[in-house]
């Protein structure tokens, strides 16, 4: 990755602040050739392989972002733990489908979050993914409903509609549906530009057999919203074309395996729109 060389302080900062410059313009292999030239100049700075790390995950290079991630953990001292490298490492072993090693660094860090008198809403829900990535239902459920309320707490609306969303799907798969679907409507009525939980209703009025309520749900998602409402941090997870394809729907929205097999259910056996 590197040659090691000498480079003066200004030097180093120059090109620290291209890299982070490059990164938050989302030119994200110009960024890792930035971050690869500092630490060819500083390779004894545990922020920097860190910082490398950062990018390497938004570039889908997990495993190389893991070992980066590790480097700068073990150059740092025994008393400093670095939360934003917890986090991101658990999102590298997201990407690697490690699902054991994403939860337990999601645990760490807000373990120690809670030592400092933090609560990080965005690391309970990664967390409710983690665990229900690893069928740990009952205890997704716990992350994304404490998650839902820390957001409302510190009025994130759009955070605390996206974790209510996945406790209500959550509580389907665990077969009370009864109680999912009255969350799951409360979450719509909450956010009524949002086609996430009507696509969810459309699914479960379907397999209920109330295909009139099913059809007039998704046409309102389809025809009257379908404007990509629902977001977590910045990623628009909304657009109605998505909801038909269930491998961005078991992957990327991480919707529970019963509520996928719901929803593939009503995708391929509704007749089209308009016939």
């Amino acid at each position: 990755w590197w040659t090691c060389t000498t480079a003066s302080p200004d030097e180093v900062e120059d090109l620290a602040l291209q890299a982070i410059q490059a990164y938050r313009a989302r030119e994200l292999p110009r960024a890792l050739d930035l971050f690869n030239s500092i630490i060819s100049k500083d390779s004894q700075n545990s922020v920097w392989y860190e910082r490398r790390g950062q990018v390497l995950v938004d570039l889908d290079r997990f495993d190389e972002a893991v070992a980066d991630f590790n480097r700068a953990e073990a150059m740092q001292a025994d008393n400093y733990v670095s939360l934003g490298l917890l986090s991101n490492r658990a999102l590298a072993y997201e990407g690697l489908s490690d699902w054991e090693a994403a939860e337990r660094d999601y645990s760490t860090c807000l373990a120690l979050s809670k030592e400092l008198g933090l609560t990080g809403p965005y690391i309970l829900n990664a967390r409710g993914n983690a665990r229900a990535s690893l069928t740990r239902w009952g205890e997704a459920r716990d992350d994304y409903r404490a998650a839902a309320e820390v957001f409302q707490k510190n009025r994130n609306l759009q955070g605390a509609i996206f974790a209510a969303a996945n406790a209500g799907l959550v509580l389907v798969q665990l077969g009370n549906e009864a109680e999912g679907v009255r969350e799951i409507e409360a979450v719509a009525r909450r956010a009524p530009g949002s086609v996430d939980m009507r696509a969810a209703l459309s699914a479960i009025y379907w397999s209920r057999g109330d295909e009139t309520r099913a059809e007039e749900t998704w046409k309102q998602a389809c025809d009257m919203i379908n404007s990509g409402q629902l977001r977590e941090g910045g990623s628009v997870y909304d657009g109605c074309e998505k909801y038909k394809d269930m491998d961005w729907l078991r992957r990327i929205r991480r919707w529970p395996p019963v509520m996928v097999e719901k929803m593939n259910d009503f995708v391929s056996l509704r007749a089209p729109l308009g016939k």
